[in-house]
């Protein structure tokens, strides 16, 4: 059974809510440290720092100084319909392989999604939430830009190998077309 925890923010009571719930709470800014919380089996308020269970205390330097630690503002969801549509794994998977074959531009706005934020499945972990993809597909991305880039380069300069002489004898005879417009054009003293 989870202890559930009530928290007083001015005038208003919240509760009850699961340690989860108050770790959200602090992550989004939602609650301060400072507010005060009490668990359903006490009977004093006190601040949230004090908690534990919730790991608040700071690292203990050599000087005896303590630290602040860092928290990262993690965005958690239940319900895959909530998760914005660029950090949603299907979307960002249809963007890789599509831009990876057909169209680059999509491969790259997949790698800044991958980059910048979390990417949800629809698969839970044990408490309700989403799982995340794992990092290693930053690297996986990371090496289909490369990938993509040699195939587009070699492509590019493969066709301009091939291409290269009709090109050139075709601007040649639009060099004489246009000349012999041009001496229409004078002919008729235009």
């Amino acid at each position: 059974m989870h202890a559930l925890y009530y928290i007083a923010k001015g005038q208003k009571t919240l509760g009850p809510c699961s340690k989860d719930d108050l770790r959200n709470f602090l992550a989004y800014g939602s609650i301060r440290d400072s507010d005060l919380v009490k668990r359903e089996d006490d009977e004093h308020w006190r601040p949230v720092s004090t908690l534990l269970e919730l790991n608040l205390a700071g690292e203990v330097l050599a000087d005896g100084l303590t630290t602040k630690p860092v928290r990262r503002r993690v965005a958690r969801y239940r319900d895959h319909d909530r998760v914005p549509y660029d950090q949603r794994g299907s979307v960002v998977m249809r963007r890789m392989f599509f831009g990876f074959l057909f169209f680059p531009p999509l491969l790259w706005w997949a790698a800044v999604s991958l980059y910048t934020d979390h990417i949800f499945r629809r698969k839970k972990d044990e408490n309700g939430y989403l799982l995340v993809w794992g990092r290693w597909v930053e690297v996986l991305a990371t090496v289909m830009i490369i990938v993509n880039a040699l195939a587009w380069w070699m492509g590019i300069t493969y066709a301009s190998w091939i291409l290269g002489p009709g090109l050139r004898e075709l601007s040649r005879g639009m060099g004489e077309a246009w000349d012999v417009l041009r001496g229409l054009v004078r002919d008729m003293g235009l």
